[in-house]
């Protein structure tokens, strides 16, 4: 008899895998708090703050759900002592049902000058990307027995690839164009010559307004839009409210799913001892797929290097 999977396990997977020639799908992880990862994004955030900053982001997504997306993220990003030019490092673990991503990419920006206190960044990246399916923990759900169309063991491959991107950013704004990957490598792991699966080239554009709302209040809305080819239209709405010196919380809401959108979500963070930055989002799904999980929880933990009021340090109004 042959093994039967569940849903979740196996199309997850497959989705993740196999968007090539004849389906198109979002093939990068998705994260609330895109504002703390735009490094991930666009190669042209290098060296876009004065200081140098570190952040973890770990997300898990669709909890009750069996092989649901569960993804991790560490990113150093830098600007150099000209404060023209910087760099940015970042690694990434991604999982999906029985599959299993490990990224690194190093991004390299120009800045110059475009206007009073307004900088524009040249960036590329090169990046590889390691992918695996242990076919092995696959496990059936009913009978037992063995297909002999899935293989026994694991399979992997690594493909390298390179991106590009555009980010302009003032005291008040941000606007940025990318596509962190320009090739489009085989993603497959059989032997077969027929291709079946490449990597989709992605356009990403974000950007934010800091709108002060009071001496103590600011308010900023912002957007990532992706683009991918003949895929559905996918985007990323943020509003956060700034109150005080330490205290930020908002919401957003995520296009796409099947019927009012794919989620929405409400997120807080906190500035401790001026140099850390932590926050929180939680996802309530409201697709067809909201029924069968218990939303996505998102966290962040962001170490700045100087201090704030110095002019030298990170601060999350200034991104």
């Amino acid at each position: 008899m042959k093994a039967t999977f569940t849903f979740p396990a196996f199309l997850l997977a497959l989705l993740a895998l196999l968007p090539g020639t004849r389906v198109s799908a979002q093939q990068d992880a998705q994260y609330t708090q895109f504002i703390f990862n735009k490094l991930g994004y666009n190669p042209g955030f290098a060296g876009a703050v004065e200081s140098g900053e570190i952040s973890v982001i770990a997300r898990r997504q669709w909890f009750g759900l069996a092989g649901a997306p569960s993804s991790q993220i560490a990113t150093f990003n830098t600007a150099f002592a000209d404060q023209r030019s910087g760099v940015g490092l970042r690694l990434s673990q991604v999982s999906v049902g029985l599959e299993q991503q490990l990224n690194a990419d190093v991004s390299y920006a120009y800045g110059f000058p475009i206007g009073p206190g307004v900088r524009m960044g040249l960036g590329i990246s090169a990046s590889a990307r390691y992918f695996r399916i242990d076919y092995q923990n696959a496990r059936p759900v009913q009978g037992g027995g063995v297909d002999t169309a899935i293989p026994g063991a694991a399979s992997s491959k690594v493909v390298p690839n390179f991106g590009a991107g555009v980010y302009v950013n003032g005291r008040k704004f941000y606007v940025g164009l990318s596509t962190p990957r320009l090739l489009q490598n085989n993603l497959d792991l059989g032997t077969d010559e027929t291709i079946i699966a490449r990597e989709a080239r992605h356009y990403y554009f974000m950007g934010g307004l800091k709108i002060p709302l009071g001496e103590s209040v600011k308010m900023q809305p912002q957007a990532l839009v992706k683009y991918l080819p003949n895929a559905p239209f996918d985007a990323d709405l943020n509003l956060l409210f700034y109150f005080g010196e330490n205290v930020f919380a908002g919401g957003g809401y995520r296009v796409g799913g099947d019927g009012s959108g794919e989620s929405a979500n409400v997120l807080f963070g906190a500035i401790l001892a001026q140099h850390i930055t932590f926050s929180f989002a939680y996802d309530l799904g409201l697709s067809q797929l909201n029924t069968d999980q218990g939303g996505s929880l998102e966290g962040m933990v962001m170490y700045s290097f100087g201090r704030r009021g110095s002019g030298s340090v990170i601060d999350p109004r200034d991104l």
